[in-house]
């Protein structure tokens, strides 16, 4: 994980994931895309993706957890992406950086990622 975070402008997040990108970022996640989820977003759900190890995909678990998230996968994503040559033939598929990810589910009590009884509780780095 990084100690150095590059900054984020955190008026341009969806405000439905904000306290749990917070959380992580306050954590030193290094994270790089997220959605509060939904119709007209990138997810169905809230999701944040973050770079680090098998590890720090399960600490995310964990600390999200004893913040009172709603927390309905975390997961490890793997994939390859297909380099093309000059002449737009295929030159050879190649595995791309492994990335953590983690997704919420919006309670249907409180109608958002945290659970019942869970509020917002304010992070200090």
């Amino acid at each position: 994980m990084k100690k150095n975070l590059t900054p984020i402008d955190y008026s341009l997040i969806d405000t439905g994931i904000l306290p749990a990108l917070k959380i992580l970022r306050a954590f030193g996640f290094d994270t790089f895309e997220s959605c509060e989820g939904g119709k007209g977003h990138a997810f169905p759900d809230p999701t944040i993706k973050f770079w680090g190890d098998e590890f720090d995909c399960i600490r995310a678990y964990e600390l999200c957890e004893q913040f009172g998230l709603n927390v309905f996968r975390a997961r490890r994503i793997f994939f390859k992406e297909v380099l093309y040559s000059q002449d737009n033939t295929i030159s050879c598929p190649t595995w791309v950086t492994p990335y953590n990810e983690i997704v919420f589910l919006k309670h249907c009590k409180t109608g958002t990622i945290y659970l019942p009884g869970q509020a917002f509780r304010n992070v200090h780095t």
